[in-house]
C-alpha cells in the first residue's frame, strides 16, 4: 500500500474538495477616507466564480446536499456585489451550469473584458483530484468523468489567464483538496509578466476537509471580523487573512493552508476596514472540559467568570456557557525536527516517517521508504512516536 492522501476519482467522491480560485487585482491610492485606503477597488474588479456541489455523474463524483443551504461560495460572491463589484463584472457559474465547455468558453470571453489596472477574481467551488505519477491536478466540473483528462486541468486556469486577462496582479485562493497545486503552478511561472500571489486551504499532495471552513477565514477576512486584525491597526490585510486561514486550518481541521506571492504582490493589501472592536478573548482557540473530556472549543463570549464556547465539529445547538476554570490553551503535541514517526495514511495504515517542519501542531513529513513526492503535512491524529 503507499502512503498517500492521493486516491484515484472514485475515493474522491466521499470528499467535498471546494476550489476557491480567485484573482485580485491590488490598486494603491491612500485617501483620508478609511474605504478609500484599501488597496482594491469595487469598480476595477472582475468576479469570475464557479460553483459545484452536484455532478452530472454522481456515480464518480458524490454531491454534496448538506453544503448547500447557505453556501458560501455564494455568500463570496454577494460579498463583492454588496461591496460594489458592478453586476457586469460578475460571473457565476452554479452547479449544472458549469460544464468545462462553458467555463472556459465564458472565462474565456470575461477576460477579454478586461482592461490595465482590472481586478480578476477566479472562484471555484467543487470537487478535485491529483494523479502522483505526472503530478498533476484537476478541478472536477460539473460534466468530468473519471478520467484525467475529463477534468479541468489546474495550468489551464493559469493559461487562460495569462492568454486574455489584461489587468496586472492575480490572487489564486483555493479551498480544495491539493488546492496548493495553485501555488506550485503559479511558482512556476516567476517570469511572467503578471503580479501572482496564492492562498489555498491546503498543500498540493493533501485532500482536503469537507468544511467551509477555508472560504469562510476568507469571508470573515473581506467582511472587517476584528479577530483577523493580527496587528489592531483596524484594517485587515491580505498577510493577516493568510495567518488566520493558517491557523484556523490547522485547529478545526488538521490541515496546513499555504500563501506564497510573488515580490511584486503587495502583502500588505488593505481588504476591509474591521467592523467592531474585539471582546476580549472572543474568537480564542482553546480546549473547554466537558464530562470528563477536552474539547477543542471556540470562545464566543465571555461575562465575568463565564465563557461560552462553540465545540469544534459539533452543531451550534452544542454551543453553552462554562466556567472558566474549565478552559485551558489549546496546546497539541508537537515533535522535534527530525524526530522518527509513524504516520497514518488515509488507507488506514501506519508508515515510518521523519519530521522535517512543525508549526500549529501540524507536521510536515517524509516518509522513510518513499521519495519526496510523497511528502506531506499531517494533522495531530495522524502522527504518533515510532
Amino acid at each position: 500500500m503507499n502512503p498517500s492522501h492521493f486516491r484515484s476519482p472514485g475515493y474522491e467522491v466521499v470528499r467535498r474538495l471546494s476550489a476557491v480560485a480567485v484573482a485580485l487585482t491590488a490598486i494603491l491610492a491612500p485617501s483620508p477616507s478609511r474605504a478609500a485606503e484599501l488597496d482594491w477597488e469595487p469598480e476595477n474588479t472582475w468576479v469570475f466564480a464557479i460553483g459545484i456541489l452536484e455532478w452530472q455523474h454522481p456515480d464518480v463524483w458524490a454531491s454534496f446536499p448538506d453544503a448547500k443551504p447557505n453556501r458560501s461560495d455564494a455568500q463570496l460572491v454577494k460579498h463583492f456585489r454588496d461591496a460594489g463589484v458592478p453586476d457586469e463584472q460578475i460571473v457565476y457559474l452554479q452547479d449544472a451550469k458549469a460544464t468545462k465547455t462553458q467555463i472556459i468558453k465564458s472565462l474565456t470571453r470575461f477576460l477579454e473584458q478586461t482592461d490595465e489596472g482590472a481586478t480578476l477574481i477566479f472562484y471555484f467551488a467543487g470537487h478535485g483530484y491529483r494523479d502522483q505519477k505526472s503530478r498533476q491536478t484537476w478541478l472536477a466540473q460539473y460534466d468530468a468523468g473519471d478520467k484525467n483528462g475529463s477534468g479541468w486541468n489546474v495550468r489551464n486556469v493559469f493559461e487562460l489567464i495569462e492568454n486574455h486577462f489584461y489587468g496586472d496582479r492575480v490572487l489564486l485562493i483555493a479551498d480544495c483538496c491539493h488546492s496548493g497545486a495553485l501555488c506550485d503552478e503559479m511558482n512556476r511561472r516567476s517570469d511572467s509578466e503578471l503580479s501572482y500571489a496564492a492562498l489555498t486551504s491546503v498543500y498540493s499532495h493533501n485532500t482536503s476537509t469537507g468544511n467551509w471552513t477555508f472560504t469562510d477565514s476568507v469571508l470573515a477576512a473581506l467582511r472587517g471580523d476584528p479577530r483577523v486584525d493580527g496587528d489592531g491597526d483596524q484594517f485587515v490585510e491580505l498577510n493577516e487573512l493568510a495567518d488566520y486561514a493558517e491557523r484556523e486550518m490547522a485547529f478545526v481541521e488538521g490541515q496546513k493552508s499555504m500563501f506564497t506571492a510573488a515580490a511584486t504582490f503587495p502583502r500588505q493589501a488593505k481588504l476591509a476596514p474591521v467592523a467592531d472592536a474585539l471582546k476580549n478573548r472572543v474568537g480564542e482557540r482553546a480546549e473547554a472540559l466537558a464530562e470528563g473530556k477536552w474539547y477543542k472549543v471556540k470562545i464566543l463570549d465571555v461575562d465575568g467568570p463565564k465563557v461560552k464556547v462553540h465545540f469544534v465539529g459539533y452543531s451550534e445547538n452544542e454551543d453553552t456557557w462554562t466556567s472558566a476554570k474549565f478552559i485551558r490553551p489549546y496546546s497539541p503535541k508537537s515533535y522535534a525536527i527530525g524526530a522518527e514517526v509513524s504516520v497514518r495514511s488515509e488507507d488506514g495504515n501506519w508508515y515510518p516517517a521523519t519530521v522535517r517542519k512543525s508549526l500549529h501542531g501540524l507536521h510536515w513529513i517524509h516518509y522513510d521508504d518513499y521519495d519526496s513526492t510523497w511528502d506531506e503535512w499531517v494533522g495531530p491524529a495522524a502522527i504518533r512516536a515510532r
